[in-house]
């Protein structure tokens, strides 16, 4: 366990973010060194955790670890990482007092459900602020608070292609893609950290909280900006157009030596491309009138993918990649999931962790996304069961006993163990 000073350790989140676009907000400040209560309800706990007890006169595993799927969730316990994880039913009074006196003592609230769910439960900025005048919240809806759209859930699946990312993405002449990984989760997420840390800038300058709302839609069209400025100065749709680039060529991912291998390879410059010619033992492409320039080369791209294929086909990535590297020309191993853990520039920075969980075992998972010289910080623990830190954070921090939390487990407010009925 890392234990020297950590930036945010100061802070302290009350959270209900669920799945990834929330559920990274508030790992990066966990990560920062934040104390993050995560609160999942035991009727309805994060989508992410999946596979939960069957209902309707099911069985429940007693322990059994190895039968709580819940708990074992690779999508869960990789965003949920040095978190303290607890279960309050926010429907019942009790919950949300208790949810309230949290809010209280804390610096940081943070939500992603549809816009209705927090009104719902009465729990809306001006309820949180009356217990805590210095309370940050933000919340993530998927489109925002105001507009048509506003109560409509969604997620990555749905407002990457409300970005106009997904009408981009796809070959020529062939249908929009999906990229598979929802993008705009992963981008939601950092914008809603960098938005926290300015807002915890101006509250230790001013005293002053507030409310941030992040438009995960909105959030994520600035990252396709270059497109909805040049359409707006030239009425020009952008087309899709696989793995290459409007500005570079030759740009794509070439098949090499082996079963389904790849190699990137991006020729910035008719200087580069000069070099490549040089390397491929192909001098005669460097002075031939379709690859002059770049303007050419992207007008004659099929063919100019065929030559570099051709050369690249009987050779292995990674020799290609230090060839063409060598040279000042990007390049590198298009890696599967399973060849990233071997990855030597990232085996040689120690970017991957070794996490034991109680239940899902021990595994290699992804490190801090930073490097800072003085507080490097760590995986400091593995991502919470469902309630594991429930009787200790509401002992330590509310001052409950033994007989209140019987009470709250018997009535299912809050305890580890879901319904099955």
């Amino acid at each position: 366990m890392d234990k020297r000073v950590l930036p945010l350790q100061h802070v302290r989140a009350v959270v209900l973010t669920q799945a990834w676009a929330g559920a990274l907000t508030t790992q990066l400040l966990a990560d920062m060194g934040a104390e993050v209560i995560q609160i999942e309800a035991l009727e309805r706990p994060d989508v992410w955790r999946g596979g939960y007890p069957p209902r309707n006169g099911g069985t429940y595993p007693e322990n059994n670890p190895g039968e709580r799927p819940y708990n074992r969730n690779a999508n869960y316990n990789t965003v949920n990482r040095n978190k303290l994880g607890i279960t309050l039913d926010l429907t019942t009074e009790e919950g949300k007092g208790l949810f309230l006196e949290l809010v209280s003592i804390s610096d940081i609230v943070a939500e992603n459900f549809a816009t209705r769910v927090m009104a719902n439960f009465g729990l809306e900025y001006a309820e949180l602020k009356r217990v805590n005048p210095s309370i940050i919240m933000i919340r993530m809806p998927a489109f925002g608070l105001q507009g048509p759209y506003a109560h409509y859930p969604g997620n990555g699946g749905t407002t990457e292609p409300m970005t106009g990312m997904t009408s981009l993405l796809g070959y020529k002449d062939g249908v929009p893609l999906s990229s598979g990984i929802m993008h705009t989760d992963a981008i939601g997420g950092e914008m809603g950290f960098a938005a926290l840390l300015i807002a915890l800038h101006h509250r230790h300058r001013t005293g002053q909280g507030q409310e941030i709302e992040l438009s995960q839609q909105e959030a994520a069209i600035s990252f396709i900006g270059d497109h909805v400025v040049d359409y707006t100065m030239t009425g020009r749709v952008p087309q899709r157009q696989g793995n290459r680039d409007r500005w570079m060529a030759p740009h794509g991912n070439y098949r090499c030596k082996g079963e389904d291998s790849w190699v990137a390879i991006s020729v910035r410059s008719d200087a580069e491309w000069q070099r490549l010619c040089i390397l491929m033992g192909r001098q005669e492409l460097a002075e031939d009138a379709r690859f002059l320039k770049t303007e050419e080369r992207l007008a004659n791209a099929d063919a100019l993918d065929r030559l570099v294929e051709d050369w690249t086909l009987d050779k292995e990535a990674y020799p290609i990649m230090e060839l063409l590297q060598g040279q000042g020309i990007p390049c590198a191993p298009v890696l599967k999931a399973s060849e990233v853990l071997d990855s030597p520039q990232l085996q040689a920075r120690g970017f991957f962790e070794t996490v034991h969980h109680p239940e899902a075992g021990t595994h290699q998972m992804p490190g801090m996304p930073w490097r800072l010289s003085r507080t490097p910080g760590s995986i400091r623990l593995p991502a919470p069961c469902l309630g594991e830190h429930s009787r200790r954070v509401l002992m330590e921090h509310l001052g409950l006993n033994e007989t209140d939390l019987a009470d709250l487990e018997q009535r299912g407010i809050t305890g580890q163990d879901p319904p099955i009925d």
